[in-house]
């Protein structure tokens, strides 16, 4: 769990800033990039979940066989 240690900054006397060290302000940047590419991945996950899937094994073994292919002659 991320431990921050805001300092509250009032004006006409209610909070209405926060200071955080580099520190923490990293973490949360970091937090968020990370929360952003996971919502990436799953939008592009459930827009291909109808797509063909290969295992490792199977792109592994294709292009194996790709590889020992001789070249075309033209």
């Amino acid at each position: 769990m991320l431990k921050l240690k805001p300092e509250f900054w009032t004006k006409n006397g209610r909070e209405k800033f926060v200071v955080l060290s580099m520190g923490d302000f990293e973490k949360i940047q970091e937090l968020i990039e990370d929360a952003g590419l996971s919502r990436i991945l799953r939008e592009a996950k459930d827009k291909e979940a109808d797509a063909p899937t290969f295992s490792a094994a199977e792109v592994k073994r294709k292009l194996e066989l790709a590889r020992k292919r001789p070249a075309k002659s033209r």
